[in-house]
C-alpha cells in the first residue's frame, strides 16, 4: 500500500512526534509511505533515516496560495498514494482538495484535539474550524486520537459512522524506568500556552512547599513571563527548563508528572510517555487523560488547583510511584469531558468509576506496554487503513459458492470486508465480520433494497467492488454506478453454463445482460475453464478472463476411517444436481451389494421420495467428518457444475470419487476416481460396483491432487494478488 501524509509542518510537537512514531513502524510493517509537509522541521532527517520519503513544499507565507497549491498536487502526484492521510485542521482539508487531483485516493482525516476553544483561535481559525465540520462527511475515515476527540467532533457535525479511535502509541523502548535521589519532584511537561494552564500548576505547587518543581516546555514569550511572575508572586521556587529532544532522562528526574491542560487535550503524549518510564501522573479530567492514566484517584477537575494539590500532597505523603488500584476507564467519558456537561469533583469522578470499574494492580508502564504501546497504535492503523472489499452475493446459504465466498473472506484478513446479500439469512451469515442483507424476494428487486443498498454503498466506500454469483455480479454493476469514485469490479461467476434453457428465466436474462454489461468489470473471474468457454461464447468479453480455480482447506479436510459400503450424495435439493439419477443408480447398486449403506446430505433434501435404504440426513454442519466416513462419495449433477467443492472435498479426504462429466469435473479429478457421463444410472451405478468389488476403501492419490493443484493457500494467494491490484491488463489462465 502506498500511503502517504500531509502535515504543516515536522517542528516539535505531539502530533509530529506521533507521526514519526507511526511512520517508521508502518515502514517497517513493508507499507511505501511518504511525509509531505508545508514547512520543515526538526524531526526530518529521523523519517529519512528510517527510510520514510519526505517533500517539503516550502509554502512562503500566508498568502502563498495557488502556487502552494500547485506545489503541494505536483508533490502528492509524485507519489501516487492509495492512502491520503491528513494530520491536524489545516492538512486534513488540504487532503480533501487533493483528491480530484490526485487519482481520488482514499481521504482520512486525523484528530489530534478534543473541545478546544474557539474563542482563541482568531478569525481564520474559527472559519477553518467551521469549513472543517462541513466537510467532514466527505472524508472516507476519520481517526481521532482520544474518545473524548471523537465524542466532541461528532457533536459539532462530524459524520459519527466514520469515527474511529485509535490512542496514540509510546515507545516503551526508548521511555523506560530509571532511578533518581532528588527531593519529591512534581514536573510538567508542554508547550507554554493557556490551554496548559501552568497557573494552576503553580498554584498548586503553593499549597505543596515541602516538594520541588519543574516546567519543562518552550512556547509564547509573554504568557511565560507572566507565569515566571506568577510563581515568583507565590513564592514558588520552579526549575523551568526549555523543549528538550531527549526525554526519559527528564522524566527519570520526576516522581509525579502533573498535567493540569484546561481544554483541547486528545490523547496526552506526556502522560503516556511518563507512564512507560514507570512515573505515576495526576491529570485533570480533560481528554482522555482519566482512560490512559486508569486511576480516578489521580483525575483532579480542570481548573482546580486546591483538588490538584490535594493529590500532590497524597503523593508526597505515601511517596509510593505506583496507584493502588489501576481502574478501567475505558467506557467512561464523564460529563466534565462532553460539551455542555456539568463540572464534577474529584471525589465524584473516583466514586464513579470505582463503583464499576475495578481490575488487580498494575504499574503505569504496565499499562502502557499493554494499551497504549507503539506496537498496538501500528496495528490499529494497518487494521483501519487495509483495503476496504464490498462483497454482493445473491445469498449466504448452504451452497458450495456460497462457503467458498466465506473462505475467502475469513482467509484474507489483511483486507476489510464487507458482504452485502441479496436475500435474507444464510447458515454462512454468522461466519462473517459483517454482513447487511437486502431482503430482496427471490429475484425481485424492491424500492427499499435499492435505497437500503445505496446507503451501504455510500456509507462503506469500499475500495473494491466484488460481484458474487450473476445477481451479486448484477447488483455489484448498479453499485458501481452509485459511486462517483471510479472503484475498480471484478465479477466472480461460480458456476458452468450448458444451456440457457435450462436455467430459470429470472436467472437467464440476469446472464444475458451481464453479457451485454461485461466491459465494465476490470476482470471476470471463473473457478472452471469449461465456464470461462462457455461464457465466453454468449458474449463475455474474453479479455476479461482469470481462471481461480477453488481451493481446499486440507487441515480441514482430511482422511479419516471410512465404513465400509457407506456411499454419500452431498448437495442441495436442485434439478441441476439431478437426484433422480443418484436414486436409480442406488437401487441399481443395492440389487447386487445389498449391504452397502446410502447416505443424502443437503438442503431440502428432505422432501425426496427415496426407498428405504436411503437415508436422508438434510442439511448437516459436520460434512468433514461425514465426507471422510464414505467410502463412495457421487456426483451425479446433470448441468452447471463449474467447479464442484463436493469432488475436491471428498478428493482432500482420499476418498474414491464417482462423478458425471459435468463442469470441471474431470480436470479437478485428473487420473483418481471415475467419470461417468450425465443421466446414466446405469453407468454410475457400474462405476461404484467396480470400486466396491476391489475392496477399495480410499484414494491417497486424489489427496495428493488436491495438495498439489487445489490448496486454500493457492487460492488465497490468487485473491490476495487480484485484490491488492485489480487493474487490467489480465488474461485468462
Amino acid at each position: 500500500m502506498r500511503l502517504a501524509f500531509i502535515i504543516r509542518d515536522l517542528g516539535h510537537g505531539g502530533a509530529q512526534r506521533q507521526l514519526v512514531t507511526l511512520a517508521r513502524g508502518l515502514v517497517r510493517e513493508g507499507l511505501s509511505v511518504s511525509v509531505i509537509h508545508f514547512y520543515d522541521g526538526t524531526f526530518r532527517p529521523e523519517l529519512e533515516a528510517a527510510g520514510v520519503q519526505t517533500l517539503c513544499v516550502g509554502k512562503k507565507s500566508r498568502w502563498d496560495l495557488l502556487g502552494f497549491f500547485f506545489r503541494l498536487v505536483k508533490a502528492v502526484r509524485g507519489v501516487r498514494p492509495e492512502v491520503l492521510h491528513g494530520y491536524l485542521a489545516e492538512s486534513n482539508l488540504m487532503v480533501l482538495f487533493l483528491k480530484p487531483f490526485c487519482g481520488f485516493p482514499r481521504v482520512v482525516w486525523g484528530v489530534r484535539d478534543s473541545q478546544t476553544d474557539a474563542h482563541l483561535w482568531g478569525l481564520l481559525g474559527r472559519l477553518s474550524f467551521r469549513l472543517n465540520c462541513l466537510l467532514a462527511r466527505f472524508a472516507d475515515v476519520i481517526i481521532c486520537n482520544s474518545r473524548a476527540g471523537r465524542d466532541y467532533y461528532a457533536a459539532q457535525g462530524y459524520p459519527q459512522a466514520r469515527m474511529h479511535v485509535i490512542p496514540n502509541g509510546i515507545d516503551v523502548e526508548r521511555f523506560k524506568p530509571s532511578s533518581h535521589e532528588h527531593p519529591l519532584t512534581f514536573g510538567l511537561v508542554g508547550r507554554l500556552s493557556p490551554m496548559k494552564d501552568l497557573a494552576t500548576f503553580i498554584k498548586a505547587a503553593a499549597l505543596v512547599p515541602e516538594a520541588r518543581f519543574v516546567i519543562v516546555g518552550s512556547g509564547d514569550e509573554t504568557y511565560a513571563r507572566q507565569m515566571r511572575d506568577l510563581a515568583t508572586a507565590l513564592g514558588v521556587s520552579v526549575t523551568w527548563m526549555p523543549a528538550q529532544s531527549d526525554m526519559p532522562p527528564v522524566y527519570a528526574t520526576f516522581d509525579c508528572l502533573v498535567n493540569s491542560s484546561a481544554f483541547g487535550e486528545g490523547f496526552s503524549n506526556v502522560i503516556g510517555e511518563a507512564m512507560a518510564c514507570g512515573v505515576p501522573c495526576i491529570a485533570s479530567d480533560v481528554g482522555d487523560s482519566a482512560w490512559i492514566i486508569g486511576n480516578p484517584a489521580q483525575i483532579f477537575p480542570a481548573g482546580d488547583h486546591e483538588a490538584l494539590a490535594k493529590r500532590m500532597r497524597e503523593m508526597c505523603r505515601t511517596g509510593v510511584a505506583k496507584p493502588a488500584r489501576l481502574i478501567d476507564a475505558s467506557d467512561n467519558i464523564t460529563n466534565a469531558q462532553k460539551p455542555g456537561g456539568s463540572a464534577k469533583t474529584s471525589e465524584d469522578i473516583a466514586n464513579a468509576f470505582c463503583a464499576e470499574h475495578t481490575r488487580p494492580t498494575a504499574s503505569p508502564r504496565q499499562r502502557i506496554v499493554e494499551e497504549f504501546s507503539i506496537e498496538k497504535l501500528i496495528e490499529r492503523t494497518r487494521r483501519l487503513l487495509a483495503k476496504k472489499v464490498l462483497w454482493i452475493t445473491t445469498g449466504l446459504g448452504s451452497g458450495g459458492a456460497e462457503m467458498m465466498l466465506v473462505q475467502l473472506i475469513n482467509g484474507l484478513p489483511q483486507f476489510q470486508h464487507v458482504v452485502v446479500s441479496l436475500t435474507s439469512g444464510g447458515k454462512h451469515a454468522a461466519s462473517l465480520p459483517e454482513v447487511h442483507s437486502l431482503d430482496m424476494p427471490a429475484g425481485r428487486p424492491t424500492l427499499r433494497a435499492l435505497w437500503r443498498l445505496f446507503k451501504i454503498v455510500l456509507q462503506t466506500r469500499p475500495d473494491v467492488l466484488m460481484g458474487w454469483m450473476y445477481h451479486g455480479c448484477l447488483v455489484a454493476t448498479l453499485a458501481k454506478c452509485m459511486r462517483i469514485k471510479r472503484v475498480p469490479m471484478i465479477w466472480n461467476i461460480r458456476q458452468s453454463l450448458y444451456d440457457l434453457k435450462l436455467e430459470k428465466r429470472g436467472s437467464a436474462l440476469v446472464i444475458r445482460a451481464l453479457a451485454k454489461l461485461s466491459w465494465l468489470p476490470q476482470c471476470i473471474t471463473y473457478n472452471s475453464q469449461l465456464s470461462a468457454k462457455q461464457h465466453e461464447a454468449v458474449g463475455y468479453r474474453a479479455e476479461k478472463t482469470l481462471l481461480i480455480p477453488n481451493g481446499f482447506d486440507l487441515a480441514k479436510w482430511q482422511p479419516g476411517t471410512p465404513v465400509r459400503g457407506r456411499i454419500g450424495r452431498f448437495g442441495r435439493n436442485a434439478p441441476m444436481k439431478d437426484y433422480p439419477t443418484f436414486i436409480e443408480a442406488a437401487k441399481l447398486i443395492h440389487t447386487k451389494h445389498p449391504e452397502a449403506k446410502f447416505i443424502i446430505v443437503g438442503a431440502e433434501t428432505e422432501t425426496l421420495d427415496v426407498p428405504p435404504f436411503i437415508e436422508v440426513l438434510g442439511e448437516r454442519h459436520d460434512l468433514p467428518a461425514l465426507t471422510a466416513s464414505l467410502n463412495i462419495a457421487v456426483s451425479s449433477s446433470a448441468y452447471g457444475e463449474g467447479f464442484p467443492n463436493v469432488v475436491g472435498e471428498a478428493m482432500a479426504c482420499a476418498v474414491p470419487v464417482v462423478a458425471t462429466d459435468i463442469g470441471d469435473t474431470r480436470w479437478v479429478m485428473g487420473e483418481t476416481g471415475r467419470i461417468v457421463p450425465p443421466h446414466d444410472p446405469q453407468a454410475l451405478a457400474d462405476a461404484c460396483v467396480q470400486i466396491l468389488d476391489q475392496n477399495i476403501t480410499s484414494d491417497p492419490a486424489a489427496r495428493r491432487r488436491i495438495e498439489e493443484h487445489f490448496s486454500l493457500s493457492s487460492l488465497l494467494r490468487q485473491f490476495t494478488d487480484l485484490l491488492t491490484s485489480p487493474v487490467p491488463p489480465l488474461t485468462s489462465s
